[in-house]
């Protein structure tokens, strides 16, 4: 083949690639090509086996994840469009207490000061779809919360541990081992919340998959995954259809918490000032 065709041919191939990241970018987003992973282990915490057994996912098209987490200025500028009002109450803990639903707090007044590029929570997973489904509707791009499976490929293979093998100050928000409670270490200097992308990001250009906030996942939580869907997409099928998973450890956690394979659930209709979210979509949709 000579020079001007492989030139043409090349060129071609750039531009199809920059077509899709500028669809995928729209958002800040990185492009996840398909593939498939081991997913889940069947492990005790000392509470019964959960979260397996380990099972192959294979991802039949490529889908892309936010680069951050939804920040409490993109949170606002949906509720100043919309009118909408969180329903979610807010779960806290504190020094004598531990986790209760506080009234006074929500994703306006967490109970701890952040600017508008941190990201939001006292957000319930309603009020995630919601503004998944009002970006949605503002772009004409199908915006959606992240499956378990697509969640746990990308932190799982991310690579953001640092020498000693963990993810520790250093590479993310973290907080107390064991939980609960802020800690400043490293290059963490956040008791809180910290501005998203404070951290470096890992080998698909995504920040924050590890602490900061937990976040909210697409799928009913059930505590094992016999019956769970294998192609990457979401369950829908659970015991208990109103809790919903939740990933990725927060502010306030070390340990297992930070395990991409740990997982807990929640009421889909509440909020937690340690849990927030961020978008997927599904690329090359028929």
């Amino acid at each position: 083949m000579d020079q001007p065709q492989m030139s043409l041919k090349f060129a071609a191939s750039i531009s199809a690639l920059a077509i899709v990241a500028s669809c995928a970018s729209s958002a800040g987003m990185s492009v996840i090509p398909a593939t498939s992973f081991q997913m889940g282990q069947t492990i005790d915490y000392g509470y019964g086996e959960i979260d397996g057994p380990r099972h192959e996912v294979i991802f039949r098209q490529d889908f892309a994840l936010a680069r951050t987490e939804v920040t409490v200025g993109e949170f606002r500028k949906f509720v100043a469009t919309t009118g909408h009002e969180s329903g979610g109450d807010c779960n806290v803990y504190t020094d004598t207490r531990s986790w209760h639903v506080d009234p006074t707090r929500s994703w306006e007044n967490p109970g701890f000061e952040q600017d508008e590029n941190h990201p939001v929570v006292c957000v319930s997973w309603d009020d995630a779809v919601a503004y998944a489904n009002w970006l949605s509707e503002q772009t004409g791009i199908a915006y959606r919360l992240p499956s378990e499976a697509e969640w746990e490929y990308v932190a799982s293979t991310g690579g953001i541990e640092g020498d000693n093998g963990i993810v520790d100050h250093d590479e993310a928000n973290i907080g107390l081992d064991p939980c609960c409670g802020g800690k400043t270490s490293g290059r963490d200097v956040w008791i809180k919340t910290a501005p998203v992308a404070s951290f470096a990001a890992d080998r698909y250009g995504i920040y924050d998959m590890r602490g900061n906030v937990w976040e909210w996942q697409a799928d009913c939580h059930q505590d094992m995954y016999e019956g769970a869907p294998v192609d990457g997409s979401a369950r829908t099928d659970c015991e208990t259809p109103d809790k919903r998973s939740i990933r990725g450890g927060s502010y306030g956690d070390a340990g297992d918490y930070l395990s991409p394979r740990y997982r807990l659930p929640g009421p889909r209709s509440q909020g937690y000032f340690t849990v927030g979210f961020r978008l997927a979509r599904t690329i090359n949709e028929n």
